[in-house]
């Protein structure tokens, strides 16, 4: 979508309201581990209730909750729990947040006049169903949670939770309702989603697995097997994955996508793979990842499946993300001159949220000093710019705008202060631990940013110091 469209998408929401966004109507993603939902990815996931579920076989994404903050956005109040964006819309008035991007999808854009004219109270079909159907996870990702990843869990119940984080403490997950139900025990959301199913069918336009790790998980591969007897010729079908599964695991989950795509049984896939910098930095972020062999996997993909299918690069941009990214960049702009479709444009894309919790992990921890390397990765990418290059296997205008909005966020953002100061005590005193959990060291690890770590350092072991 090039910025034209941005901004015309962006108009036609505003005249309803300047908090009106479509994927609160038609995206959702479901957490079927402990029965929480959310639209879109975004905001905190609430729990859908086993009353509501049994009195609405809908709930899992129409919720009294989200029924309501349907209501505010069509008042033009903001809810609370899209501050994801609002900060976006703030940070610069040419800031094109995800309220717009997500509203202008063919899966979301079309249904325009079915969501400005029908109750707010409606229970509205989705046409984007994101849905983990459990935590199982080989990762322990720096940024992740406990319910969120079975590797993570399994150390949190060894050394318990960072005292940064108190949300996670596992009493507190199960107070609250997180708890994943353990996977040896019976599911009533996966159940109630498979009974779901055939009613989704008709209307799905955007089908994504996610996790924990989707390819290890066997629902995975029960959609597969139905997608074989079940064709499904107008669906896009996307996955994530961290591409650090078994090979056996890969190859089965290849030799299956390649099946489909070849007897076109389905519209179009989309492959999703997180990684969020390069070489052992990223490894340190994502603990588990072999950046080696995730290129070996991310070409295996590439030369596997039809010529049309593309691959997206999730770079959770976060603090530490910002010393390497130009390197990863450089291995994005191979990938992108490589590989090609039939109509010579790049299969490899890059998509770029950046992380907001833990907030000592996000950019907002971080000193004026790291601010030419944000822009650094931004020029970088304009100056391999389609329009300045002419060439179609380098970053697109909405690629650009991803950097850029990160980067605008990143300027916003203030450099002292309170606040500030205690993301920086609780960067320090989190990386201590997590080095000592896991045998890393950090100084040695990102040696660029041991003057940063000495500042957190300092905080830590003296408030009055000025961290500005």
């Amino acid at each position: 979508m090039d910025r034209k469209n941005e901004l015309a998408v962006r108009k036609k929401l505003n005249d309803v309201s300047p908090s009106f966004c479509l994927a609160k109507w038609y995206q959702v993603t479901i957490h079927l581990q402990n029965g929480q939902t959310h639209s879109c990815h975004h905001p905190h996931p609430h729990k859908v209730g086993m009353r509501e579920l049994q009195e609405n076989s809908t709930a899992l994404h129409n919720t009294v909750w989200k029924k309501y903050q349907r209501y505010k956005m069509l008042k033009g109040e903001r809810p609370a729990e899209c501050d994801y964006c609002w900060k976006i819309e703030d940070s610069h008035a040419d800031s094109i947040s995800d309220r717009t991007f997500k509203s202008a999808e063919d899966w979301a854009l079309p249904n325009f006049k079915e969501a400005t004219t029908k109750p707010w109270d409606y229970d509205f079909t989705p046409r984007y169903v994101e849905v983990s159907f459990g935590h199982g996870c080989n990762f322990k990702c720096i940024y992740c949670a406990p319910h969120i990843s079975s590797s993570i869990m399994a150390e949190f119940q060894r050394f318990g939770h960072y005292q940064e984080s108190p949300e996670f403490d596992l009493d507190n997950l199960a107070r609250t309702g997180q708890m994943p139900i353990p996977k040896d025990e019976w599911n009533p959301y996966v159940d109630a989603f498979w009974k779901w199913w055939p009613d989704l069918v008709p209307e799905l336009k955007n089908f994504r697995i996610t996790g924990g790790e989707p390819l290890i998980n066997q629902n995975t591969f029960r959609f597969l097997d139905y997608i074989k007897s079940h064709p499904m010729p107008e669906l896009i079908f996307g996955i994530n994955s961290n591409l650090g599964i078994p090979d056996a695991q890969y190859d089965r989950f290849l030799d299956s996508m390649k099946y489909i795509l070849d007897h076109k049984l389905i519209r179009h896939f989309e492959f999703y793979t997180s990684v969020d910098t390069h070489g052992v930095q990223a490894e340190y972020i994502r603990n588990g990842l072999s950046y080696k062999n995730y290129m070996t996997n991310v070409r295996k993909f590439l030369t596997t499946l039809p010529i049309d299918t593309k691959l997206v690069f999730m770079c959770t941009y976060n603090a530490l993300s910002v010393p390497t990214f130009n390197e990863f960049l450089e291995d994005v702009v191979l990938l992108k001159k490589e590989f090609k479709n039939s109509q010579g444009e790049p299969r490899v894309i890059l998509d770029m949220p950046y992380l907001r919790d833990p907030s000592y992990l996000s950019l907002a921890v971080l000193t004026d000093d790291f601010e030419n390397m944000i822009k650094g990765s931004l020029t970088f990418m304009k100056d391999r710019s389609v329009e300045k290059l002419f060439q179609h296997w380098v970053f697109n205008d909405h690629e650009i705008s991803k950097m850029e909005r990160v980067y605008n966020w990143f300027v916003s953002l203030p450099k002292d202060g309170e606040n500030v100061r205690k993301m920086r005590k609780n960067f320090f005193s989190f990386i201590r631990e997590h080095d000592r959990r896991r045998g890393l060291n950090f100084r040695s690890c990102f040696p660029m940013m041991k003057g940063f770590y000495q500042i957190c350092e300092d905080v830590y072991n003296n408030d009055s110091i000025d961290v500005g």
